[in-house]
């Protein structure tokens, strides 16, 4: 992705953080020499010194043979976005804008159809969702269940590349937003993390031009 210097976010443990709250990404490669899209929860950690990241697939899916052919993809982590105002700054020359959080990681994809992997993999995901489900599910008759698993198909990644995008204003006088911050603090969830995310970096302060 496009990431001018000011807006890039290169620290691996702020990355992994992003990726470990914004659990519902968007995993892209190609299909048919055509770009192709899944939207899917996955659950991202650090192992060792390899970031790898975990999910299932749909079997009826297209996307999982596609990879078996070519495995690499890109995951995008979707952080806290909000429309910007120019009239938070005190500079007249400004123009609508939008401030955001994203991640992108890219990698290779390992598929695995083994009911053990898939079954470790849908545990992870309760633990990290829903820990008090996991009572429910394990009573669920093993007959449905091995039906539930022949209809996915596990996945992991090991990322080779990551990118982080922060714009988050920094790249204005601090004298230049006054209102910005009362107003993001006093927004919705979405403006209250950037707002957080800025006082966590410093950017409340930034003097750069």
């Amino acid at each position: 992705m496009y990431i001018p210097a000011h807006f890039a976010q290169k620290d691996p443990a702020v990355l992994l953080e992003v990726m470990q709250q914004e659990t519902f990404a968007t995993l892209v490669s190609t299909v048919d020499g055509a770009p192709f899209a899944t939207h899917l929860p996955v659950l991202a950690r650090q192992d060792g010194e390899t970031t790898r990241i975990e999910g299932h697939f749909a079997r009826a899916n297209p996307h999982w043979k596609a990879l078996e052919k070519d495995p690499v993809a890109l995951v995008i982590f979707h952080g806290p976005h909000s429309y910007i105002s120019p009239t938070l700054y005190t500079t007249l020359e400004r123009v609508p804008t939008w401030n955001y959080v994203a991640v992108h990681a890219t990698g290779r994809v390992t598929l695995d159809h083994g009911r053990d992997a898939k079954l470790g993999m849908l545990s992870r995901l309760v633990a990290h969702h829903e820990p008090t489900y996991q009572a429910q599910f394990d009573a669920i008759a093993g007959g449905t269940v091995d039906g539930l698993l022949q209809a996915i198909v596990a996945f992991d990644i090991e990322v080779d590349r990551l990118e982080g995008k922060f714009k988050l204003g920094q790249h204005r006088l601090a004298g230049d937003k006054p209102e910005m911050r009362s107003w993001l603090e006093q927004g919705g969830e979405d403006q209250r993390a950037l707002a957080g995310w800025m006082k966590r970096l410093g950017y409340w302060d930034e003097a750069s031009g």
